[in-house]
């Protein structure tokens, strides 16, 4: 009697064991979901990409980490040097030892985005530039020196803004329309001479 009552019991335990075994695999066959591939996708689809046009003014004052100043005309900004002239000379300053530039002076207003202004003409109107402007500069942070391409020989520049950049509550990235002049107020350069400080103000052409 008692093998005939083994047997029975051994089968229902097999049988649980085998679902259980079932189970476990089907669950372990499933894809885990990957929440956090939705905001990365999310963050990169806010990004924003624009280009802006931007023109500087004639005269520079630049200021020197050494403590000392120098001021000139202004002629080229690239990624290693700022080229100015005074009276008959001509010197590039680098950019390393450069610690921030204030732009004074006039500026040259090209009529549309594709005008390149190097020098007053039916395109590019001259006009004085007012520090004392009752508008308040817009200020972009950390920006790539890359970022900023400017024409040899030319007052004007593009700047290409591909990150969300931090704002004040009330600014909107609408305001940076290709309608608009944005005249080059200062630039300040960091430690490493590769991310800037731009400070503009947006003008009508």
């Amino acid at each position: 009697m008692f093998s005939r009552e083994v047997l029975p019991m051994k089968r229902l335990l097999s049988m649980l064991l085998m679902s259980a075994v079932i189970t476990v695999t089907n669950t372990a066959l499933s894809i885990p979901l990957s929440p956090s591939l939705l905001p990365s996708q999310q963050n990169k689809e806010e990004q924003i990409t624009r280009e802006i046009q931007v023109a500087f003014p004639d005269f520079v004052v630049v200021s020197l980490k050494s403590g000392n100043r120098v001021t000139g005309n202004f002629l080229d900004l690239n990624n290693l040097s700022l080229i100015i002239s005074f009276k008959d000379y001509v010197a590039g300053i680098p950019l390393s030892d450069i610690q921030s530039i204030e732009f004074k002076d006039q500026v040259l207003i090209p009529a549309n985005q594709s005008v390149i202004c190097q020098q007053s003409n039916n395109q590019c109107r001259r006009v004085p530039l007012s520090q004392n402007q009752e508008q308040e500069p817009t200020i972009m942070e950390s920006i790539p020196l890359a970022s900023l391409s400017l024409f040899r020989g030319s007052k004007t520049a593009l700047l290409t803004i591909t990150e969300p950049l931090q704002y004040d509550e009330n600014e909107n990235l609408n305001y940076l329309s290709n309608k608009n002049i944005h005249i080059i107020n200062s630039l300040e350069i960091d430690e490493s001479g590769e991310l800037i400080t731009l400070s503009f103000i947006p003008s009508k052409r």
